[in-house]
């Protein structure tokens, strides 16, 4: 598999764009998903401030309020993802909102580092169409005990 992960990083965040390719990729060979082995797989990722997502949380879930994670996923569900076409597949997007997993780690005392990989995987599982669940926070736990 071919791995693309474009970084938008709109805010001041110090994650390295090298941090998310290797959650991506470890989320992508934990899900059991081995029909995408012989594509193109591509995805982006935006990291934006707590209004942003404010917005585009209020916009698309009519929830206004802050959250870590927003998921626009390209196919509707795993099904539709299975049936894609050609070698290439877009996945989707990730918005991300780093402050608001920096808090969240801060005041549960778990390592940031850690929390953000959750959230990456978390979301990169949505857009393969896992939804909550046993195997999705399974799958983020692997996932997470493999990050150093």
């Amino acid at each position: 598999m071919k791995l693309n992960v474009s970084i938008n990083n709109q805010t001041k965040s110090p994650v390295k764009d090298s941090f998310f390719v290797p959650i991506v990729k470890e989320t992508l060979s934990q899900s059991g998903y081995g029909f995408l082995a012989e594509k193109n797989i591509s995805l982006s990722i935006a990291l934006v401030d707590e209004k942003e997502i404010r917005r585009l949380n209020r916009i698309y879930r009519k929830i206004d309020k802050v959250t870590d994670v927003l998921s626009f996923a390209e196919y509707k569900n795993t099904a539709a993802l299975k049936k894609a076409v050609g070698k290439d597949i877009f996945l989707g997007e990730l918005i991300i909102c780093y402050d608001d997993i920096k808090e969240y780690a801060k005041a549960q005392k778990l390592d940031l580092q850690k929390e953000l990989a959750n959230v990456v995987s978390h979301g990169t599982l949505h857009l393969l169409g896992f939804d909550h669940g046993k195997e999705m926070f399974g799958i983020q736990n692997e996932v997470i005990n493999k990050k150093k």
